[in-house]
């Protein structure tokens, strides 16, 4: 199965160029409730021609209300999403299982996404999606290629069948799944949660460690799967994630448009060879890997954990920005006339001494040179010190005003800021033409194919067809065609007029056109060119009005007024103060389900102590319940057990185990509280994004990735304990 494409729109240029370079999809923001409140994103007013021209394209759009909401926020979200629901979305991308159980509720026919935020990464908690009619899930970025095909396969064989969304590129979150609690808690409280759409990234800040090394300890690589296209579609995924809501036009343009590239390589050579075959002759030009780091990459790329822990490997380095292409090393400083004689060159020495400037021979590097890489007028050049533990916080470089070849590999380049060594290392971090080139690009269009027919005597008529959609359009004229007295109107200027289809989304190609006409007949091409106009107008008109139609009708505003009144919204608020509550009357104090059997194992369990699963459980901690199942249901019936993840619930509560739902699930609203109770769980602890704690604190992160550190210090001097988990395989920082 061919994947779809799916490309961020963080704005109106970001998805014209999305659309124009072939996305199947775009994901967007409205101006509340999505994660990403720093782009652009579009109002109320902009959404509904911005979803219309998506689907003029043949593009579907996924809104983003992909935040954890408050109980006073809920009516206003819910009324959102019914709003956009009536405007034809393809579907909406959630975080919150408060608003999600509203939405399944009272608008079922409303495709719904579980975001990434949701935590979702076994299928185990595939039931628990589907009860809130979750259509598809993208599933935690830290799952590894086979987990991802298990996901596929247990999602894939469900009534109806969930589909699986997976990153491809971009942006990662150290933390996983996105679960961050470090923005909102920084430096005393900085109140900018990620869960809440305003993360401050303190990832790609740098720390200290207790040896007193400063780094970039938690900034990852950015994402690039672009030579994992056979495994993941082997593996199932049914649809391809780019990152970047907030990077620039060109970025979504570039990226989208090679990925597109490829998606259909694969495809065609899997139509031609067969599956196998197909894996082994896929690969990726050498040009178009270089065009990815260009636009942007982080110390190069990662693939994540797709095939295991990178280590260190995952980390972006000297630099948490985009650090863009190795060019060469330095070799010469050309900071005096008395270095150069041809009068060019001495000219553009004067001119960046006088600015305070100096000009640079670089050496390219041998495999810079065989990916084709170079440097021209307008591109910026960053220097940086061979030290690998060298942080680049203040970049020396510029953007480049002069080049020079002076042969043997080697380039005169200025003008650039002084503080430029000998021996220093050059990227280029931006590059004009690229840049330049990236958004002219043509016109996205929908193929189309005409039957024109005009006989002697009758109406002529105009039958039109979307082809990919399937809908027709006819036209018939006022005008009954006679026969010529003078010069006939001939097929070949019928067909002429008709394939002039300009500024409408169709095309008919070099063919798709059929003209049956009598010999010797009068048409007036004005007559023609208004049928094909008509005929155009009419097929868009059935496209977009088959997109709204293919939803149920959005609710009315009495209706809307009906279900705050019943459910209680706004006024049904939840009492956090009441958390972390006492079970079977008695303060309980968690501890790891792991130290817990190893406790009662030793007989050195107390009363008051109640197990917790981890709310990032996958990997040795599933692995060792999933093996041990009984033994551990047994020995927690009579102190019931805290779990974090909706993968374990049902299983616990189906064994007659109590379950109480913890601070994973994210409970922030009334809402959510009674959906985890409809999954058999009771409420222990609601999201840290309440400030609800027990003795346990508030972990800023987990994280798969092993931090070799016992402390980590922020910039703003507060230092950040680094513990492992009780199964060993994940870091949580405090």
């Amino acid at each position: 199965m061919k994947a779809e494409l799916l490309a961020p729109a963080g704005g109106k240029p970001h998805l014209i160029a999305a659309v124009n370079s072939g996305a199947d999809a775009v994901y967007m923001g409205g101006v509340a409730f999505n994660a990403r409140v720093f782009a652009e994103n579009f109002s109320d007013e902009e959404l509904p021609e911005a979803i219309r021209y998506a689907h003029a394209h043949g593009v579907k759009v996924y809104i983003t209300l992909n935040t954890l909401i408050k109980d006073d926020e809920l009516a206003r979200a819910f009324e959102y999403a019914n709003y956009i629901y009536g405007l034809g979305i393809d579907g909406l991308i959630i975080q919150d299982l408060g608003l999600a159980r509203l939405l399944h509720k009272y608008l079922p026919e409303l495709p719904l996404h579980l975001s990434t935020q949701g935590t979702l990464y076994n299928k185990e908690a595939l039931p628990a999606a589907r009860a809130l009619g979750i259509k598809r899930v993208v599933p935690a970025r830290e799952l590894s290629l086979e987990e991802i095909r298990e996901l596929s396969d247990a999602a894939a064989a469900m009534d109806p069948p969930v589909e699986v969304e997976v990153f491809v590129h971009g942006a990662l979150c150290m933390c996983y799944s996105g679960q961050c609690q470090m923005s909102r808690l920084l430096g005393q409280g900085s109140g900018r949660s990620g869960n809440r759409g305003t993360c401050a990234q303190p990832c790609r800040q740098a720390y200290t460690d207790e040896s007193g090394k400063t780094y970039y300890a938690l900034s990852p690589r950015d994402l690039c799967l672009i030579n994992r296209i056979p495994e993941l579609t082997a593996a199932g995924a049914s649809s391809f994630k780019i990152e970047g809501r907030i990077k620039s036009p060109e970025y979504v343009a570039i990226v989208t448009r090679i990925y597109r590239k490829y998606i259909d390589k694969y495809d065609s050579l899997v139509r031609e060879f067969g599956e196998e075959a197909a894996a082994a002759k896929y690969e990726v030009e050498d040009k178009d890997m270089m065009m990815l780091r260009q636009v942007f990459n982080r110390g190069d790329f990662t693939e994540g954990y797709l095939f295991g822990n990178p280590g260190e490997e995952y980390l972006s380095g000297a630099s948490p920005k985009n650090q863009g292409i190795y060019l060469g090393r330095v070799v010469a400083l050309v900071d005096s006339e008395d270095k150069v004689t041809e009068s060019d060159e001495r000219s553009a020495v004067r001119g960046a001494l006088r600015r305070g400037k100096i000009l640079a021979c670089i050496s390219m590097d041998k495999t810079a040179k065989e990916m084709g890489a170079y440097v021209a007028s307008g591109d910026c050049l960053e220097f940086r010190s061979e030290d690998k533990e060298y942080l680049v916080s203040n970049p020396i470089g510029g953007v480049t005003t002069y080049v020079k070849d002076i042969g043997d590999g080697c380039y005169i380049l200025g003008d650039y800021d002084k503080g430029v060594s000998r021996g220093d290392l050059a990227y280029k971090v931006t590059d004009s033409k690229l840049a330049e080139e990236a958004l002219d690009m043509p016109e996205r269009k929908l193929p189309a194919t005409m039957q024109f027919t005009a006989r002697e005597g009758q109406y002529p008529t105009l039958v039109m067809t979307d082809v990919k959609a399937g809908y027709s359009a006819e036209i018939t004229a006022d005008y009954k065609v006679e026969r010529a007295n003078r010069t006939p109107t001939d097929a070949e200027r019928i067909e002429d007029s008709l394939r002039r289809l300009g500024e409408t989304t169709y095309t008919t190609g070099m063919t798709g056109i059929d003209v049956q006409t009598d010999d010797d007949i009068m048409m007036p091409l004005s007559q023609v060119n208004r049928m094909r106009r008509d005929a155009a107008d009419e097929l868009l008109d059935n496209r977009l009005k088959a997109v709204i139609n293919s939803r149920a009708a959005k609710l009315e505003k009495m209706e809307i007024g009906k279900i705050k009144e019943d459910e209680n919204l706004g006024t049904d608020v939840l009492d956090i103060t009441l958390y972390p509550a006492k079970i079977g009357g008695k303060k309980v104090r968690p501890v790891p389900l792991e130290t817990f059997m190893e406790r009662r194992n030793n007989g050195e369990s107390e009363t008051t102590e109640i197990p917790y699963i981890l709310n990032v459980s996958n990997g040795k901690l599933d692995k060792y319940i999933g093996e041990n199942f009984d033994e551990i249901a047994e020995a927690v019936k009579d102190t019931g057990i805290l779990i974090g993840n909706l993968g374990w619930i049902a299983r616990f509560n189906g064994a007659g185990v109590p379950v109480y739902a913890d601070y994973g699930l994210n409970v922030f609203n009334n809402q959510a509280k009674l959906f985890v109770e409809e999954l058999g769980a009771e409420l222990y602890m609601p999201s840290h994004e309440t400030d609800v704690r027990d003795d346990r604190g508030i972990p800023l992160m987990i994280t798969e990735h092993p931090i070799d550190a016992e402390t980590l210090t922020d910039r703003k001097g507060e230092a950040h304990r680094i513990v492992r988990s009780a199964a060993g395989d994940k870091t949580l920082i405090y």
